[in-house]
């Protein structure tokens, strides 16, 4: 690799993903009806994916997207061309309340490329209802219209492959309550026939003149069974809604059912058929009389209702469906399969559990791998007793649970004895579920390699140990001895979300991690744990801070000094008395925490230096504060004589290396640097410079400066990008590509030990790093 002796070399760089497999909710998982191995599967806040058969992986299709669409970072509904598999229709758009426009993006070449169209109508792809679906459908007899059921808008026809949309006015029910119309299906043995589901009461009509006139379908569910109901509890709805659909070769329709649009809070639901020649319906919702084994008795509140559904597409009385929401059980979800249209069933999730689990269905953990045998390690979750979460952990030692918000599931097209069902955090499957046909147990394994779709709250890379710690949204986070091997979660107390990390500069070995548990621990905290082996092993600090207990949903932020010995957090939080002091610390591992003097801010806006002991530094409306002794007392300097922006703020980046040496990224007010512990600070870069995140790694070879890494704007009008410097600021190279924007970071993180090496976190699409892949041109 050719180093430059100035300036800042512009290097082509490989981009790879972390690997933690899955992560987040998988909303949909979709196949091409003749194209054999062509899927794809949606997620609710990291978009879609198409699987690649040769590399046994699925492919990310929308890393393009730039921070400014940061919106269409998730899909609302998948369609495809029953005639053309190269044709892929993706509705983009994360939330109905989203002041940027929803958008489709269409793709010729199964999303290696898209050409995009705005939307007239919002879309939520992580509101409430995207575990329903699916919305959008392509006609089968005329393959250039798409028809599209919508959240607020009704229901609407595209005559041009979603270029323009015309609204169906004639639609007997809008059902503009933010979840609305959740499916379309087209009859694709008789044109002009088009069954439409919107998630209300009677929700269901047809067409069979292509929506010149619309009937409401006769006979469906108008009330809830009574003996289905639990004293005390009643239904969240009048009558069951419709939440997903399957049209079936032999006519019959099959419905899913629940209370409430989901993929929680559902209490009760049903599954019934629809026979579309006889207009004939009947239940089929799997129960004590039909299924085997024998449903779980007592089944705790709630029962949960249906929403999953998949029919063989050789044979139309061969189904599976999944119940939603069974939780905390027991028993816990159940995905049902049925050789008979639905008269009875298999409880497969019971089948595939080992005896004596109480209820609590779950694969063995050995079975948390994939098809090669690389363990998914983290889908323990630990075991922990509770969560802060939505059903994680199994509470049976040794079970990875079954599986939660199970809305989605497939039966392979290509092989009856596949079966696949996404869940809140990965996609599980066998090629045995004609085992169960024999009461024997299949073997199960993750097919979710390629998917990364955490939100990532917390990055961080110590001089020693493992090179990259994460805190992740709603599965902590981890410890990444390898980049490209699933990891562990770190070890008990486990938090649902993980606010921060810090190593001590001079003592790396020494970490501290805070999250919010939701639980109470009676020998210690439970949200704030230090680590003396590089985070291997973690203790409890005994007490927390004031104002942090198991119901506390932001625990904050932590800074940890050079030596290892003095912690200072910040809570923030903003009821008094708590809002009323600076950040607490401690020199005594948790056991006291002490309020400082001259700082009377509870301001998350703190870090240590990395090389003096017991110094840590403040940075709130405009004001630089500066502790030595541990974060007891600090010294504050205004911004009339520091010479930075008056009423700015941001947490002070600290050299690993160098004493005293800090930077600040200010957004439009620029990158900041001092060399003498924020005494006097100098603007650096070009004065255009657009600072959203900061961070610092191992400088160029020859050189004495820190590689400097930027997310933000380095020119007037620039495009938002990632950048490096290798010359203190002077000259900036831009690292991603277009193809490679994510969406927008939501933290990076530098490495001190490799050149060039850069780790952005996103909200939705996990952790990438970034590394130099070879020469390239000088920068200016």
């Amino acid at each position: 690799m050719a180093v430059l002796s100035s300036g800042t070399q512009d290097y082509s760089y490989k981009f790879n993903s972390v690997a933690i497999t899955g992560g987040g909710y998988i909303t949909g998982i979709i196949a091409h009806p003749t194209e054999k191995h062509l899927m794809y599967t949606r997620t609710d806040i990291g978009s879609s994916y198409r699987w690649d058969e040769v590399s046994q992986q699925w492919i990310a299709l929308t890393d393009f997207i730039a921070p400014e669409n940061v919106n269409w970072l998730g899909t609302e509904s998948i369609a495809l061309d029953p005639h053309d598999p190269n044709r892929l229709y993706l509705a983009q758009g994360q939330y109905v309340t989203d002041a940027l426009p929803a958008a489709f993006f269409v793709s010729d070449d199964r999303g290696a490329t898209f050409d995009i169209y705005e939307a007239p109508f919002p879309m939520g792809s992580n509101d409430l209802g995207r575990n329903n679906g699916e919305r959008l459908a392509v006609n089968p007899f005329n393959t250039n219209e798409l028809w599209m059921g919508t959240r607020t808008e009704g229901l609407w026809k595209s005559t041009d492959r979603a270029k323009t949309w015309t609204n169906i006015t004639n639609y007997p029910d809008a059902a503009g309550n933010g979840i609305g119309i959740v499916f379309v299906i087209f009859d694709p043995k008789n044109s002009g026939t088009i069954y439409v589901g919107a998630n209300v009461p009677n929700g269901l009509y047809y067409t069979k003149d292509h929506g010149a006139t619309w009937h409401s379908i006769p006979g469906q569910p108008s009330a809830w069974d009574p003996e289905l109901l639990y004293a005390g509890h009643t239904p969240a709805s009048a009558a069951p809604m419709p939440m997903r659909a399957i049209l079936a070769s032999n006519g019959i329709l099959y419905v899913t059912f629940a209370d409430f649009p989901g993929p929680y809070a559902i209490n009760y639901g049903v599954f019934l058929k629809f026979n579309t020649k006889t207009s004939v319906w009947t239940d089929i919702t799997p129960g004590t009389n039909n299924t085997y084994p024998a449903p779980y008795k007592p089944q705790a509140w709630p029962s949960g209702g249906f929403c999953g559904i998949s029919v063989d597409s050789k044979d139309p009385n061969t189904l599976v469906v999944v119940t939603l929401d069974r939780d905390p059980g027991p028993a816990l979800d159940s995905m049902y399969y049925s050789h008979d249209g639905g008269e009875t069933y298999k409880d497969v999730s019971q089948l595939s559990t080992p005896s004596g689990s109480g209820g609590y269905w779950g694969h063995p953990v050995a079975e948390a791998a994939l098809k090669d045998g690389t363990p998914v390690p983290w889908l323990s979750f630990n075991w922990n007793s509770e969560w802060g979460g939505y059903g994680a952990p199994s509470p049976i030692v040794g079970l990875t649970k079954f599986g939660w918000w199970m809305s989605s599931v497939l039966i392979y097209p290509w092989d009856s004895h596949h079966v696949m069902y996404g869940t809140g955090a990965t996609i599980w499957a066998t090629d045995e579920l004609n085992k169960v046909d024999s009461n024997k147990v299949p073997q199960w394994y993750i097919q979710a390699q390629g998917i990364e779709e955490t939100a990532v709250l917390a990055l961080m890379s110590p001089t020693d140990g493992a090179h990259l710690f994460s805190g992740l949204g709603d599965i902590m986070g981890m410890r990444h001895a390898d980049l490209d091997l699933p990891q562990p979660m770190y070890e008990k107390p486990v938090f649902s979300n993980l606010n921060s990390l810090d190593y001590a500069g001079q003592h790396p070995n020494v970490v501290v991690r805070v999250g919010d548990s939701g639980v109470s621990y009676p020998n210690g905290c439970g949200s704030g744990l230090y680590s003396k082996d590089n985070g291997i092993s973690w203790t409890m600090f005994p007490t927390c801070v004031p104002g942090v207990g198991n119901q506390t949903n932001f625990v904050g932020l932590i800074a940890l000094d050079a030596s290892g010995q003095s912690f200072v957090w910040a809570s923030e939080l903003t009821a008094a008395p708590y809002n009323e002091t600076g950040p607490y610390s401690t020199q005594d591992y948790g056991a006291t925490w002490v309020a400082p003097t001259g700082l009377t801010v509870m301001t998350g806006n703190l870090s240590a230096d990395r090389v003096q002991p017991k110094t840590f530094y403040a940075f709130n409306d405009g004001i630089f504060y500066i502790s030595k002794d541990g974060g007891l007392s600090y010294k504050s300097t205004p911004a009339s004589r520091t010479g930075l922006p008056a009423g700015a703020g941001a947490v002070p980046v600290c050299s690993f290396n160098t004493a005293g040496e800090l930077w600040l990224p200010l957004g439009r007010s620029g990158l900041w640097h001092s060399t003498n512990f924020g005494a006097s600070w100098t603007q650096i870069g070009p004065r255009s410079l657009v600072a959203k995140y900061f961070s610092i790694g191992k400088s160029a070879p020859g050189r004495l400066h820190p590689a400097l890494f930027l997310w933000g704007q380095v020119s007037a009008g620039g495009v938002e990008a990632i950048f490096r410097s290798d010359d203190a600021g002077v000259t900036w190279a831009r690292i991603n590509d277009d193809a490679h924007q994510y969406g927008g970071a939501a933290i990076i993180q530098g490495d001190p030990r490799v050149y060039g090496r850069v780790y952005m976190g996103m909200f939705g699409r996990g952790i990438v790093y970034a590394d130099i892949a070879g020469g390239g041109k000088d920068s200016v």
